[in-house]
């Protein structure tokens, strides 16, 4: 499991990546926070094709993310094109799509910084976060 979770006073995240041993991966993404407008923002997708090889890259009908490993427990990249939903709770299936986007680092100690994309909306993301890499090693 990759989990990149971020926090500023605008805009806060919790990004997910799980890659089982086998079988289908699974991304989920929640965008909070005033930078957003109301609501949440959730991309969610449970059912997303094994990538080829071992880079972390993964596609799906409305979905690609990857996460690169630039530097072992320094530097990471993250790039998302995907449409994920405005809703109230994180739990609904229902809500107002959205196209949404990043283009996120991470790098020690704890710092996330890039842009996160919302329909038209270019916004910058300066935050603390942190990356939590669970029993998994690096590609």
């Amino acid at each position: 499991m990759y989990r990149l979770e971020f926090a500023a006073p605008d805009v806060g995240a919790v990004i997910e990546l799980e890659v089982p041993a086998s079988g289908l991966v699974r991304f989920d993404a929640l965008f909070s926070g005033d930078a957003i407008g109301d609501g949440l923002i959730v991309v969610r997708d449970d059912e997303v094709p094994r990538a080829r090889g071992a880079q972390l890259e993964f596609r799906a009908d409305g979905l690609w993310v990857e996460f690169v490993c630039e530097t072992p427990d320094e530097h990471w990249s993250f790039g998302l094109e995907a449409f994920g939903l405005r809703v109230d709770d994180p739990s609904e299936e229902i809500g107002d799509r959205i196209a949404v986007g990043f283009d996120l680092e991470w790098e020690t100690p704890d710092t996330v910084h890039g842009e996160l994309l919302l329909g038209r909306a270019v916004i910058p993301v300066a935050a603390r976060g942190t990356l939590e890499l669970a029993s998994i090693s690096h590609p």
